[in-house]
């Protein structure tokens, strides 16, 4: 929670009977130029996508698998696939600039203002206290630059050299030395041949993994064997993806934050490379069959009064294409009301994440 600022009152001299008036900030007249400025909070929607990318990348000698490997199951396009694994919904809360509100004190009145607590953006959270009490509430906040940062893993392919390519003698050319004699033009190595280089290893691969397993071997490896195959084994999909190509996997991700506006039941979301989802909101109020507050209480001058916001309980769901990926129950203070109570000789303590009063108490 952020660190707090208390905002004592402007006069020594404290009384919760102080007489005070409440005014939307812009309806605020320049007689109320004594007074202090609070906010009622909105809320953010925080969506944490674990995705996971499937990276599909072509073989360097791909378009030989049919004919030397005698496969048609290979990669024949690079592309990527992407995949939400989950999504963690979390609100975090913001100041709500249509929501901001001037207290002064009554011109009527001579007594001075009760005190006032607000955090550094200016959320009240209290009214008529010295000290916020020690289980209050704590503000959401979230520190995205704490989430865990995995190197990407990308697809390399193992190389065949010249020195492993064997050409045989009657690919070689002929041709005259500089004497007129006849000489021998080592035959340029082509792709072909390197494929086929590849398959020879395939070949004595496969060889020696059989003769391990099979006990065919005159050395006996004891408790070696298993590592030893299994090396072989890796050292084959090398090779062999070298025709049939690879699929690489990386797993990270991705925040993404979203501030939906009243009334308002879906946004779209981009989540990366051509990757969609939709979040959708539908909410239901608090205040059931109570009507909301109206427009002329809402800009008016309240005496001895707070606004405070009643949030309303909404399901979260995000949604790919028609496809529920994930769904939480969450209070969305904007989709709410904002409504007066009157804390004259009272105190009173707020929800800094709704905005809702918590308590009035003597």
């Amino acid at each position: 929670m952020k660190k707090l600022l208390l905002i004592a009152a402007l006069f020594a001299s404290l009384s919760l009977d102080a007489q005070f008036v409440t005014t939307l900030a812009k309806n605020a007249s320049e007689s109320q130029s004594d007074g202090i400025m609070y906010y009622l909070p909105k809320n953010v929607v925080r969506l944490e996508f674990t995705i996971e990318e499937t990276e599909y990348c072509i073989g360097p000698y791909a378009e030989y698998s049919s004919k030397l490997l005698g496969v048609n199951d290979y990669i024949k396009e690079n592309k990527s696939e992407f995949n939400i694994k989950s999504v963690d919904i979390q609100t975090v809360s913001e100041i709500d600039p249509n929501a901001m509100y001037f207290i002064s004190t009554d011109d009527k009145g001579k007594e001075p203002m009760p005190n006032i607590i607000l955090d550094t953006d200016g959320l009240i959270l209290a009214l008529g206290y010295d000290n916020l009490p020690s289980n209050y509430i704590a503000r959401n906040t979230f520190n995205d630059s704490d989430l865990e940062q995995t190197e990407r893993v990308e697809a390399t392919f193992v190389e065949i050299l010249d020195n492993e390519v064997e050409i045989d003698d009657e690919d070689e050319d002929e041709d005259e030395d500089e004497d007129g004699g006849n000489g021998k033009r080592v035959k340029e190595i082509t792709k072909e041949d390197r494929a086929k280089a590849a398959l020879e290893k395939i070949s004595n691969i496969r060889t020696a993994y059989f003769e391990l397993i099979s006990g065919a071997q005159e050395v006996a490896f004891g408790a070696t064997t298993k590592y030893m195959a299994k090396t072989l084994q890796e050292l084959e999909y090398e090779y062999v993806s070298l025709f049939k190509g690879k699929a690489v996997k990386n797993i990270y991700k991705k925040v993404i934050y979203i501030t939906p506006e009243k009334n308002q039941s879906n946004i779209a979301v981009s989540v990366g490379k051509g990757q969609n989802v939709k979040v959708q909101f539908d909410s239901h109020n608090a205040l059931g069959n109570m009507n909301p507050t109206n427009d002329d209480v809402k800009n008016s001058a309240q005496v001895g009064k707070l606004f405070y916001r009643m949030p309303a309980n909404t399901t979260v769901k995000v949604l790919s294409g028609n496809t529920v990926i994930a769904e939480k129950a969450l209070n969305i203070s904007q989709f709410g009301d904002i409504r007066v109570v009157t804390v004259k000789g009272n105190k009173a303590l707020f929800n800094p994440n709704t905005g809702q009063i918590i308590s009035i108490t003597k």
